[in-house]
């Protein structure tokens, strides 16, 4: 979400290659993508109690050791246009609560708690 609206950083990496774990802060060397996800996940799992968004963390960490744009793929992007076109054109996600895709539901209430966490972090970084 973040990067989506605040731009991509401008990385190279080819595997392997060599960076500072944002967790441990020794230097690894990142042979595959399977690798660079189980870092993400033991992040993930050290921010369960952070003060910041969980998208605000990635935000800031992920380009320290990898390319975002690795872990961005075709349904999240779709997830995000969906989000956009109901909010921008007024469309229900269901004619009731009762019929709305919980799924559906959970990832709109995520996109909608970190496009917040944006707003919040712009507002501090422009001193408002």
């Amino acid at each position: 979400m973040w990067f989506s609206q605040l731009g991509f950083p401008h990385i190279t990496l080819e595997f392997p290659y060599k960076r500072q774990s944002p967790l441990t802060k020794k230097v690894k060397t990142y042979e595959n993508l399977e690798q660079v996800w189980e870092e993400i996940e033991m992040l993930v799992e050290k921010w369960q109690e952070s003060q910041f968004s969980l998208g605000r963390n990635l935000y800031f960490h992920l380009p320290l050791f990898m390319n975002p744009r690795w872990i961005i793929d075709v349904e999240y992007q779709m997830i995000l246009k969906e989000y956009n076109w109901i909010k921008d054109f007024n469309i229900p996600l269901a004619s009731t609560l009762d019929e709305v895709n919980a799924s559906k539901l959970d990832e709109f209430d995520v996109i909608n708690s970190e496009i917040k966490s944006i707003q919040l972090y712009m507002g501090e970084k422009n001193g408002r």
